[in-house]
């Protein structure tokens, strides 16, 4: 029974002294020079897309940033830290490069006592969904990239063809931009109607008169269309019933996207459509419009007015009783 006793109490010094040792505590002191990458940074992004990175940096004026993967160096760039700014961020373009695809590392290299320290935060890189955006004097956006109007897929499952709804003028021209970050593979205009060209040099695309349009593009074929409309609100609700549109009017010009009007509606159903016709139609919630989308409900009779938003990427409807 001693014997047992013996090894119980030799068990519990081992544990303790385990226990000692892992509760120790790394501590730096206030003089030590350290750069950390913040745990808030992502850890996937798409290819294409603008890397934000959040640094922690102490008694370090410069260090070097760099992305890296299977051994080799993507991108590179020395940092340098302001006085007295101890944590900092910076944006990284990352480019629409297919060789960044999968995992890679983010990678921080200084000086610390006279020694190199190197610190890694994992990132994956994801392929990019196809992008596509509208820019230039004719549009709200003016011929910054950074602004540039995004558009939209459409067709079934294509990755080439895209379109947007947009106030044009006749003047100022405009282009296509495969990214909201520089010129880099800008479409401008091409050699015959109708068609473009992936040049950055090319000429402007235009319209005839200033109006709201949809743009189309196909990104394999190289072509574009313009498309004037005119929006109207049809259906049973209304005073036309599912025979004839009434009018709405566009509100506002170059970056602006509303269209507005005041009518008596009995209860039934609405949609909006362009031009008199169902090519391009709009339906579905007010929160949530989409095209082809359901006929929007009319619960009571009334004056009401009507507001159908088309902002990119948010097209909402208001439809409010007076």
């Amino acid at each position: 029974m001693k014997t047992i006793y013996k090894f119980l109490a030799i068990g519990l010094c081992g544990l303790l002294l385990l226990g000692i040792n892992a509760c120790k505590k790394v501590e730096h002191s206030i003089d030590d020079q350290i750069v950390s990458i913040n745990e808030s940074t992502v850890s996937t992004i798409q290819i294409g897309k603008k890397l934000k990175v959040g640094f922690i940096a102490m008694n370090v004026n410069t260090f070097e940033f760099s992305i890296e993967k299977d051994g080799k160096v993507l991108l590179t760039e020395q940092i340098a830290v302001e006085p007295n700014q101890n944590i900092t961020e910076k944006e990284f373009n990352i480019p629409l490069d297919e060789s960044y695809i999968g995992e890679a590392n983010l990678k921080i290299t200084y000086q610390s006592g006279g020694q190199t320290v190197t610190k890694t935060h994992p990132i994956t890189f994801e392929e990019s969904n196809p992008q596509m955006f509208v820019v230039g004097g004719s549009t709200g956006a003016g011929w910054e990239p950074t602004n540039a109007v995004a558009m939209t897929l459409y067709g079934e499952d294509s990755k080439t063809t895209f379109e947007t709804f947009e106030y044009l003028t006749a003047d100022g021209g405009f282009k296509f931009l495969p990214t909201n970050v520089d010129w880099t593979g800008g479409y401008g205009l091409g050699d015959t109607p109708g068609t473009i060209s992936q040049d950055e040099e090319a000429g402007n695309l235009t319209v005839p008169i200033n109006g709201f349009y949809r743009i189309r593009m196909d990104a394999e074929n190289l072509t574009y269309e313009t498309l004037k409309l005119s929006m109207g609100v049809i259906g049973d609700a209304t005073p036309g019933g599912w025979d004839s549109d009434t009018d709405m009017t566009f509100e506002g010009g170059k970056g602006t996207y509303v269209w507005k009007v005041s009518l008596n509606l009995k209860v039934g159903k609405i949609k909006f459509r362009a031009n008199d016709d169902w090519a391009i139609n709009f339906g579905g919630t007010p929160n949530e419009i989409t095209q082809g989308g359901a006929d929007i409900e009319v619960a009571s009779a009334g004056l009401y007015d009507l507001t159908l938003d088309l902002t990119p990427g948010a097209y909402t409807a208001k439809i409010e009783k007076k």
